[in-house]
């Protein structure tokens, strides 16, 4: 018979709850030993997808979940944090199965019953980073994206479930050739059937983990905010958003330059995928190493571009939606102070009900409480006015 064995830890100072799971082999399985660790912010009531830092071989990475940076990125998406400590991490041993054996676990201790259904986003290095590829591959309808870092037994297998996936590979200049050629191999391979990957080269470096957390936190927001939906049902499973490449950008691996959809005149089959621009531009930076400082190829079309520029802003996806009587309305700075900010709500025939003027907001997440008590049932929109530039997003009041 199959035991689950759990201990549930609680960090009042934290304001969460971390549950540490193990599911211990059976007749079937052949991994050795699973044990994961999940953190859950308990002001969140509903968590919308879960982040798992996945460890290298024979590594553990449930400490993750006490890493300050960490907790910061993923309660401002209201996700919950997992790391684990697996060994013998192949598809075919069942640990596939004992993943979601203890996440349905952990749902019904924590009377989080979502979590049984809601989605990844997997940040993995080296064999963590294959492993996050091919537990993609196996659960595809539940994962929003994943980061691979350096990994070099990635499954060269044609690889159709993760074409929609959107995927950040990385290699090191420097690591094992090995290394090099299975990730850049695979990528060549399906970008041409429009896999939705980026291949990004780190100069001077072997296999080191990746530190640019900028531009790692940066790719979670984008993929997070365009794949899952403005109103999700907590008692359904969610349906992931499919991206398109008429917003896409994209990049030459040989010259690094960028280009939206509309303007990029090389061969986007050999070229990395990006969901925005913002991205595309942290890719050129990042592969670069920060010597291009003309970072277009587009600036003459900009005004028929719908994209999120550098200059800042990402208005996240109000939380919860549909909501009564109050939402979170959040959005995040991305680089340096903004002078001002508005944010309006507005009613569905047009009229403003409510405003919020911000000034000298710094770098990092904020937040508005909407208390709609006194409004009826219905949609609303928030729009968010920056320099010349406006977002918007859709909210349900239920009542």
């Amino acid at each position: 018979m199959n035991k689950v064995f759990y201990r549930l830890l609680i960090i009042t100072s934290l304001s969460a709850e971390i549950y540490d799971i193990s599911i211990p082999e059976n007749d079937t399985a052949t991994y050795n030993y699973a044990e994961f660790r999940i953190r859950i912010n308990e002001d969140i009531n509903t968590v919308r997808g879960i982040y798992w830092f996945m460890h290298p071989n024979n590594g553990d990475s449930r400490n993750i979940v006490t890493d300050s940076a960490y907790l910061a990125l993923v309660d401002s998406q209201h996700f919950a944090l997992m790391g684990a400590r697996i060994f013998n991490m192949h598809m075919q041993t069942g640990i596939g199965d004992a993943t979601i054996k203890a996440i349905d676990s952990i749902a019904i201790l924590s009377n989080h019953n979502e979590l049984s259904i809601i989605p990844f986003f997997i940040n993995g290095y080296s064999w963590g980073g294959q492993f996050a590829y091919h537990f993609a591959n196996w659960i595809p309808e539940r994962i929003i994206g994943i980061i691979t870092q350096k990994g070099g037994y990635h499954n060269t297998e044609f690889a159709e479930n993760l074409i929609q996936i959107p995927i950040l590979m990385f290699v090191g200049e420097n690591d094992l050739q090995y290394r090099i050629d299975n990730l850049t191999s695979i990528f060549l391979n399906h970008r041409p059937l429009g896999a939705k990957w980026a291949l990004a080269v780190e100069q001077n470096t072997g296999h080191s983990q990746i530190n640019d957390h900028t531009y790692l936190n940066l790719f979670f927001h984008s993929i997070v905010n365009m794949r899952i939906p403005d109103i999700i049902n907590p008692f359904e499973p969610i349906i992931l958003n499919n991206l398109s490449d008429s917003s896409a950008w994209f990049g030459n691996q040989i010259s690094w330059n960028i280009g939206s959809s509309q303007c990029y005149d090389d061969n986007i089959d050999s070229s990395s995928w990006f969901p925005n621009r913002i991205i595309g531009e942290k890719w050129q930076s990042f592969v670069s190493d920060d010597s291009i400082l003309d970072t277009s190829l587009c600036d003459d079309q900009m005004g028929s571009i719908n994209i999120i520029t550098p200059d800042n802003i990402i208005l996240n996806n109000p939380y919860p939606n549909p909501f009564n009587p109050s939402t979170t309305i959040s959005f995040n700075v991305l680089f340096e102070t903004i002078e001002t900010i508005n944010i309006f709500i507005y009613s569905i025939d047009g009229k403003i009900i409510n405003k919020k003027d911000y000034i000298h907001l710094k770098k990092g997440e904020h937040q508005l409480q909407w208390n709609a008590q006194e409004y009826p049932s219905g949609i609303y929109f928030i729009k968010l006015l920056y320099e010349n530039k406006k977002f918007v997003k859709k909210v349900v009041l239920l009542k």
